[in-house]
């Protein structure tokens, strides 16, 4: 009986810990849904994010403050214009970021590499956060 729960009391512990290490994933419908909560106040999602946002995504690792995230918006003549006013940013430069990130894990809907190396995308960075947006869509990838 006291093997029993001693297994009983370290399973409960490792199952513990283990989920310490998970990467939160949040997903919102639309920018009403993601401004009932703190995200961007506390500086989880960028400020690019217009009222037109949807389809919000995002995975983050608490520990070291790192994001990826996407959202997708309807207005395309605005992001272009703000991106316009953003820094520039390299694909190479971009990319070598990107491997760097160990934890959040790259994500599957997250933008290819492929996609940022063939020039399919306009770059940026703004803040701490770097940008990436799809020429061809209107969807907008974050991480910081």
């Amino acid at each position: 009986m006291g093997r029993t729960i001693n297994i009983a009391t370290l399973l409960l512990v490792w199952l513990s810990l283990s989920s310490c290490y998970e990467s939160p994933y949040i997903d919102f419908h639309s920018y009403q849904e993601l401004s009932e909560y703190n995200f961007i106040r506390n500086g989880w999602i960028p400020e690019v994010v217009g009222n037109d946002a949807s389809n919000i995504q995002e995975t983050y690792d608490n520990t070291n403050h790192q994001v990826f995230g996407k959202f997708d918006f309807k207005n395309r003549p605005l992001y272009d214009s703000i991106f316009k006013s953003y820094d520039p940013v390299e694909a190479n430069l971009l990319i070598a970021r990107i491997k760097e990130i160990k934890k959040p894990q790259y994500p599957s809907w997250f933008i290819r590499l492929d996609d940022i190396k063939n020039d399919n995308c306009v770059l940026a960075k703004h803040e701490n956060f770097y940008l990436i947006m799809d020429k061809k869509g209107n969807s907008i990838y974050f991480l910081r």
